[in-house]
């Protein structure tokens, strides 16, 4: 997996690891942290391939849950990220 730039502005709460990079639970954490807290420019820091990777693990809020599920449901988002087969019916 290629290394997430980390904006410690979202991480004010906790001390980032120094295996940030090759930490799952960590990097999981961070990408619920860009979505539930992040701007736009975090999503682009991370990137959308980031974000697919680690969305069907997250919980998220029910609203940025429904908005990631239907964006990478589009049909043209699928053709190009593939389809999210493992992701759970309903957030929690």
């Amino acid at each position: 997996m290629k290394p997430i730039p980390i904006n410690e502005k979202l991480v004010w709460d906790t001390d980032i690891p120094p295996d940030a990079q090759t930490n799952e639970a960590f990097r999981k954490w961070y990408v619920k942290r860009v979505l539930t807290h992040g701007t736009a420019a975090d999503i682009r820091a991370i990137g959308i391939e980031t974000i697919r990777h680690y969305f069907p693990h997250l919980y998220l809020p029910a609203d940025i849950y429904d908005f990631w599920l239907w964006y990478f449901n589009e049909p043209s988002v699928q053709k190009r990220y593939g389809n999210l087969n493992a992701v759970p019916e309903t957030a929690s």
